[in-house]
């Protein structure tokens, strides 16, 4: 593997991603994790690494715009580790090498309850959830191995359907499930033209978190600065406090660590020391060297003026992950053959969305990762060819009385 393995970093994020998988014409609830999670509670090491790995890696390939980058690794990651639980040879073998996932099923599923039970855990003082599900169009039936690990490993709901009748109502249960995971922060990850009939199943994910500063942010504090993006700068809010704080000082970066409430996640920012170096800090950064940082800190009085922000932004996940390794699953020719005996199924369409806002009481942020696999081939629609007699009634719907019947034997007649 070309992993190179850091400690987990804390972090405020919130992501929304679903699985939902669902028996013919029924929805079947989420069972309770399995119990390997309940023996070892906590993010296992190795899949923090792993997903800080790919964390920098996808950073990298987002960050080559100058507009705001936000996005939740552990949400994408998540939801593509329950698409991978499906998939075979060249198919499994990229998304191993793109997203580090443990290639033992057992030791993966254990760390992955693990994982569903750390980030669900109750915290009097933070509010941070994760959720998947599948949904199923009602013509679609995946193997009853594959939803068992959902349900058990991933806590995973299934849900039948209807992804192309008017209206298409799968699209609006989708949209309320992402709503309501994200407390109303994102509500339109599946837009109504992004399924049609060959649509089999959508996989999604979702992370929310919800935290308050461990030291807040004076509101009186709070005042207009330039954030010098260019040489003109831009009009922003920055909110101020003085008080003692994890920092470090690389030389080439400053460090600030904000804590939160609860003492289990943390805001970490890295400030290059000069206008303009922010590109060649990118260049440089990885999941080993952010573990280095952490391991810099010494708390020390610190005064910070950090701006007040709120964004929004959708990526469509296909590009970044294609110039990662990992083209095979975009393709008709994806081996997702442990996933059901649909041998023309693949992933068609992969979204992400996320929503930050940091203000002086402490931070907001959600995801949503959608990943919709479709049949090369859609199956065929009815053929009604009246080429031949046929009898017909004309009746009341409301009682079912007929009004007239008939039959066509010659239609010029």
């Amino acid at each position: 593997m070309r992993r190179v393995h850091a400690a987990v970093i804390a972090a405020a994020a919130v992501a929304a991603s679903v699985a939902a998988f669902a028996f013919a014409g029924s929805a079947v609830p989420a069972e309770t994790a399995s119990s390997q999670a309940a023996d070892s509670p906590g993010v296992p090491p190795q899949m923090a690494e792993s997903v800080n790995d790919f964390a920098f890696d996808f950073y990298r390939k987002l960050s080559e715009t100058d507009e705001n980058v936000f996005f939740s690794p552990v949400s994408i990651y998540t939801a593509f580790s329950v698409l991978y639980e499906g998939a075979r040879g060249e198919t499994a073998g990229q998304m191993l090498y793109v997203f580090g996932f443990e290639p033992d099923d057992e030791a993966r599923h254990a760390a992955s309850a693990n994982m569903m039970a750390a980030l669900n855990a109750e915290d009097p003082h933070a509010v941070l959830e994760m959720a998947n599900a599948l949904w199923l169009a009602d013509w679609f039936q995946p193997y009853e191995q594959y939803l068992d690990i959902a349900r058990n490993t991933y806590l995973a709901t299934v849900e039948t359907v209807d992804f192309a009748g008017e209206g298409k109502p799968g699209v609006k249960k989708v949209n309320e499930w992402a709503a309501e995971k994200t407390r109303d922060k994102i509500t339109a990850v599946l837009p109504g033209g992004s399924v049609d009939r060959s649509t089999a199943a959508v996989i999604t994910n979702a992370v929310y978190f919800k935290g308050t500063w461990l030291v807040q942010f004076p509101k009186e504090d709070t005042r207009e600065g330039k954030f010098w993006k260019d040489e003109d700068g831009i009009d922003a809010e920055f909110m101020h406090v003085k008080n003692n704080f994890g920092y470090a000082d690389t030389g080439d970066a400053q460090v600030l660590q904000l804590p939160y409430e609860g003492d289990r996640l943390s805001m970490l920012a890295v400030l290059p020391s000069e206008t303009g170096g922010l590109e060649r800090l990118e260049a440089e950064m990885s999941a080993k060297q952010m573990s280095e940082y952490i391991g810099m800190l010494e708390p020390q009085d610190v005064v910070v003026s950090l701006p007040k922000f709120e964004t929004k932004t959708t990526y469509e996940l296909q590009k970044p992950l294609i110039d990662l390794g990992m083209s095979d699953v975009f393709t008709p020719s994806a081996d997702l053959s442990d996933l059901s005996d649909n041998d023309s199924l693949y992933v068609n369409r992969a979204t992400h969305d996320a929503y930050v806002k940091v203000n002086e009481a402490g931070t907001e942020a959600a995801a949503v990762t959608v990943i919709s696999m479709s049949e090369s081939e859609p199956p065929p629609l009815p053929y009604f060819n009246a080429d031949r007699p046929f009898l017909f009634t004309i009746y009341d719907e409301q009682s079912g009385l007929i009004l007239f019947m008939g039959r066509i034997s010659d239609p010029i007649a």
